[in-house]
């Protein structure tokens, strides 16, 4: 019943084919399918993938009208291939356009583009010949595939006969090894008759080793003279007044015919001989590799599907096509010739390529870029905006520079939208200290590896989203990664800022630092720390922290160590001699035993960010300053001081010159308490390494105690008839705190007299 059924319905398909009609309802049904990109929700995903479906349609009904092979599994898989290899084509070709059918990401929209890039995600500007071969590669893959459905005979021929050499080369490697083996064992062991063999019997004699030589001694021989040893042809009958010693050879033993330099050197041998040192700290060394062991802790996979997640308004159109008449006929009205090429909408901001026109009709001489840089108070004027910020140059792109205006609608970039993003899921795995930044002028999620800045230095005004952007970077951190993987030391001199991470496993302190003193403490020991791993890394013959956990595999990891400082002015401004030491040693030392820095100020002047922290910092972040000052101390240039705030930055890492223009990620408090509620259990439930400080208990460093530097104020005190404190400060390189006590201290002793005010003390000893 079955059988007649199926025969029933593959006559009625040839019926329906045979139809005069049929290809016309082919041909509109391919109409409806191509139909689909005057969507530009379509266009923005698949570009042209209706289009390429619509025509494959068409050609094989075509084509295979009559033909048996219409519906076979062989047609459908090269259709489909084919389309496949045609949508990467697509994807690998960039297509801007100002028209209806515009494409923001190529001709295969986004899902193209991903298909074609990922994960490099390069263009005609940035691409090298890697990028090339991968994208031919991804190419060629689907047509590949095709010819092997279609000849399966010629591939299999050709591995059977890869399969053949392989096998003939293992064979001859394998007989070419065992007769160079078996020749090297027949000259190495002779049986009993030794031929052509020099034997020297050497009797050591501790008290005779001179000057590290060992002379050839052979007191039974009296025919020998001048200490030379003739051949001796020995045959087994006629050895008479010789005494041949049996050896027994051990193969294992005998390595490559040296003789162990411990058993020839006598206790009795001078200074001329090399011994090895043996350091004092070497069970020091050992005890701090053992820290570093891995321990099998099973940590929780963290979520981030209840994360909140802002309303997106989608940009206007109108508002786009405004903004372009209003930027042209304010800059024709003042005699400058421009052009917009196109747009890129960010979340907040819309930059738009301007392209300078030409002075004369003969286009001979293009309007100068500092003509258009003068109008921008006329322009912020005409679009009522006084955010304007202008970037001569972008990157890649000739002959176009850029305006960047402040949407009228801006959107809120959120954590859970970066942190869950496809793109980012896969480079956060490869990066070790993953930090999410935000979305880029084009709308992509940026997410940067601190391990590679390798030290960021952050600066903004009030309000600006400073202090959002540092909890959205340990928010990043604890989200990605382990405790055993990275630790983490906050410093938040504001007392309310950084406190909700107190209680996560990677805090490498017991609490949250908000006392200056002891962040001057905590430093100090990180610096000791650095130091310990460094010889670590002597120890085990490697340059840096990757090297050391590739090196030791699974049985010690070393985890990476962030410190955070929420407001480096308030502590310059208590200790600022000896914190600006301190950041300055571990920020140019730190790289490459893993301890890295992120260091944020609300006051980027020179007596907090000095020349030292700004050389040391390449990498830098600046959100809203109040002045260009402002902005030239941070980022050695003009532009930060026209950004519109909430999270509005300009990013300059150590490996570009153009900085980049993002929109920070927002992170309010219920999110920061839903990730660290996560991890709060944690705390107690291992027992993890915390931090060594050097002045808990007994007070061991002796550099930051008030008396290890009372004998060099002594010292200077009898170098001259006054002392000063900012003598002090200046010839011991401390802060005044700390050369005040240094003072009291020599006042209570009697070597100073009692201080007037401006004036120095006298010596009374």
């Amino acid at each position: 019943m079955e059988v007649n059924q199926n025969n029933a319905l593959k006559e009625r398909v040839i019926e329906i084919i045979n139809q005069k009609k049929f290809l016309f309802f082919i041909f509109l049904t391919a109409l409806i399918i191509a139909s689909l990109n005057l969507f530009y929700s379509v266009r923005d995903l698949v570009g042209l993938l209706p289009v390429l479906v619509s025509m494959s349609v068409l050609l094989s009904f075509i084509l295979f009208k009559n033909s048996k092979k219409l519906f076979s599994i062989k047609l459908l898989s090269s259709v489909i291939l084919i389309n496949v290899s045609f949508f990467v084509t697509l994807g690998g070709i960039n297509y801007d356009s100002s028209s209806f059918f515009s494409f923001d990401y190529s001709l295969s929209g986004k899902y193209g583009e991903f298909l074609a890039k990922e994960p490099y995600y390069w263009n005609q500007y940035n691409a090298n010949i890697t990028n090339y071969l991968d994208f031919i590669f991804r190419l060629s893959t689907p047509l590949i595939i095709i010819s092997i459905i279609y000849y399966p005979h010629f591939y299999l021929r050709i591995l059977s006969n890869l399969y053949s050499i392989f096998v003939s080369f293992i064979i001859s490697f394998t007989s070419l090894l065992r007769k160079n083996l078996l020749t090297f064992f027949k000259k190495k062991i002779i049986g009993s008759r030794i031929k052509d063999t020099k034997i020297r019997e050497v009797n050591i004699d501790d008290s005779r080793i001179e000057n590290t030589k060992i002379r050839e001694v052979n007191i039974d021989d009296s025919r020998i003279k001048d200490t030379k040893i003739r051949e001796v042809n020995i045959d087994d009958s006629r050895i008479e007044n010789t005494k041949i010693r049996e050896v027994n050879i051990d193969d294992s033993r005998i390595e490559d015919t040296k003789i162990e330099e411990d058993k020839l050197f006598s206790r009795d041998i001078s200074t001329e001989i090399k011994k090895e040192i043996i350091y004092d700290d070497r069970p020091n060394i050992d005890k701090e590799l053992d820290r570093f062991s891995i321990r099998e802790f099973n940590w929780p996979k963290i979520k981030t599907n209840f994360l909140k997640l802002t309303p997106k308004k989608e940009l206007d159109k109108n508002e786009i096509n405004d903004t372009i008449d209003i930027i042209k006929s304010t800059l024709s009205a003042h005699g400058v010739n421009t052009s917009i090429e196109n747009f890129t909408s960010g979340p907040s901001v819309t930059m738009y390529q301007l392209k300078p026109g030409w002075m004369d009709d003969k286009e001979n001489k293009r309007v100068k870029v500092e003509q258009v840089l003068r109008r921008e108070k006329d322009l912020a004027l005409a679009l009522g905006s006084p955010n304007i910020r202008f970037e001569a140059v972008l990157d890649g792109v000739q002959n176009i520079m850029g305006i960047e205006i402040p949407n009228i609608s801006p959107n809120t970039v959120d954590f859970k939208e970066v942190i869950e993003d496809e793109r980012i899921k896969n480079i956060s795995q490869s990066f070790s200290l993953p930090a999410p930044l935000g979305q880029g002028m084009d709308g992509k999620p940026i997410m940067i590896d601190i391990a590679k800045m390798p030290h960021l230095l952050v600066a903004g005004s009030t309000g600006s989203g400073k202090s959002v952007f540092i909890n959205s970077i340990i928010a990043g951190m604890i989200t990605t990664k382990t405790p055993e993987e990275v630790r983490m030391i906050l410093i938040d001199p504001k007392r309310v800022e950084l406190t909700p991470y107190g209680k996560i496993p990677h805090l490498y302190t017991e609490e949250v630092i908000v006392d200056t003193d002891k962040a001057v403490e905590v430093l100090s020991s990180t610096v000791t720390e650095m130091m310990n791993r460094f010889k670590i890394l002597e120890k085990v013959g490697v340059k840096n922290i990757s090297d050391f956990n590739k090196k030791m595999g699974k049985s010690h990891k070393m985890w990476n160590l962030l410190i955070v400082i929420d407001e480096l002015a308030d502590l310059m401004l208590q200790a600022g001699s000896e914190i600006e030491r301190l950041i300055v040693r571990l920020a140019q030392l730190g790289r490459a035993t893993g301890i890295h820095l992120v260091v944020a100020t609300q006051r980027p002047s020179v007596d907090v960010v000095t020349g030292l922290i700004k050389a040391n910092f390449p990498s830098r972040v600046s959100f809203a300053v109040m002045s260009q000052i402002d902005s030239r101390t941070v980022l050695d240039s003009i532009g930060a001081e026209k950004l519109i705030g909430k999270g509005d930055m300009l990013f300059s890492p150590i490996d570009n010159a153009q900085m980049s223009r993002i929109q920070g990620v927002f992170l309010n408090e219920d999110d920061i308490e839903a990730l660290t509620n996560q991890w709060n259990s944690y705390y107690d439930k291992y027992e993890l390494e915390m931090l060594k400080l050097q002045l808990e208990g007994k007070n061991n460093n002796k550099e930051l105690k008030g008396d290890s530097l009372y004998d060099q104020a002594l010292e200077l005190s009898s170098q001259s008839s006054t002392l000063s404190t900012s003598l002090l400060q200046r010839r011991l390189r401390i802060g005044y705190p700390r050369a005040a006590r240094l003072m009291d201290e020599l006042e209570d002793n009697g070597i100073v007299g009692p201080g007037e005010a401006g004036k120095p003390r006298k010596i009374l000893v």
